[in-house]
Formats: structure tokens, sequence, C-alpha cells
């Protein structure tokens, strides 16, 4: 293959994958609505994923606990300041040092609560500065080797075309 072929190549793949991208978004989007959805209407949140009449894998909705966050950074502080002095670092700027910031926060989200015990004292302290925050539901697509390969062979064989080639090629041009 010369190197204006090679380019040529590179060039016709790199816009393709660039409209596959925008395509593939779109329609994970769509899959994330849908999902939410159904689970609101029936409580689904996972589906089967099929081809040709073959289960390939699935699409989950998954909905993440809600992890502590940092709302009030000065309130953060000075709690710290009382209760564990040495984990403040002083610069320009005054901060919790962020392993043990870390770690905090990891603690309050596995407990599903805002409240620390001190393990020197067994003190319980809420801690200011920290609310147990949300976290966006998203959806999780598996799909194992063997629907992989089935995906593979469906392609190679011309199987795919009226799945996703109509998609690809309608509606905006490929820029």
């Amino acid at each position: 293959m010369s190197l204006k072929d090679t380019a040529t190549r590179v060039a016709i793949l790199d816009t393709l994958a660039k409209h596959i991208t925008d395509q593939l978004k779109a329609a994970k989007a769509e899959l994330e609505t849908g999902l939410r959805a159904a689970k609101a209407e029936t409580g689904t949140q996972q589906i089967a994923v099929d081809l040709a009449g073959t289960d390939i894998g699935k699409a989950t909705l998954v909905q993440p606990k809600a992890a502590a966050s940092v709302i009030d950074e000065a309130a953060l502080i000075a709690w710290v300041h009382k209760v564990a002095p040495s984990e403040i670092v002083t610069r320009l700027v005054t901060e919790v040092r962020p392993a043990w910031r870390k770690n905090l926060l990891d603690t309050l989200t596995a407990a599903g609560v805002i409240e620390w015990a001190d393990p020197e004292t067994g003190v319980i302290h809420e801690v200011p500065g920290v609310e147990m925050v949300g976290r966006a539901a998203h959806t999780r697509l598996t799909i194992p080797a063997e629907g992989k390969e089935a995906i593979a062979t469906a392609w190679r064989t011309g199987q795919l075309t009226t799945v996703v080639l109509p998609e690809l090629t309608a509606g905006k041009e490929v820029a």
C-alpha cells in the first residue's frame, strides 16, 4: 500500500470513527432514557441484548449508592482542626491532607452517613461541610466474548446492514 493509500485509509477510518462515536453517544443516551423509563414504569433495570434471536449480553441501569462529598470546605477544615489537627496542612491555602480526606470520605460513604467515629476516643462526630450526594445512574453493557464474536461474525457476513447502517447513513452528513 502506498503512503497516499495509507493516508486515504486513515482519513476514511478517522471520519467514520468520529461519526460512529456520535451515533454511539446518541444510542447510549436513548438506551439510558429507555432504561430509566422502564425502571420508573415496571422496575425493570436490565434487558437482554439479542442479535438475530441469540442472546449476546445484557444492558443494565446501574444506580450507584450515594457518596460522601465535601460541600463546605471551610466547615470541614475547622472540624478537622479540632479532631485531627495533624491532618491539616497549612500552605498559602489551608486544606485537609488529601489521603486523610479520601479516607474520611470513603469511610462516610461506606457507612452511608456523615458521622465519623474517632478511632482513638470512640467519640462519634457529625462531620460538618460534608453530605451524602447521590451519584448519577449510568448504563452498563455486558457483552461476553461469545457475544462479541457473534457481533463480529454478523458484521463480516453483512447481517448488521439493517441494524446499524441506516443509523450511520441517515440524517446529517458525516463531518
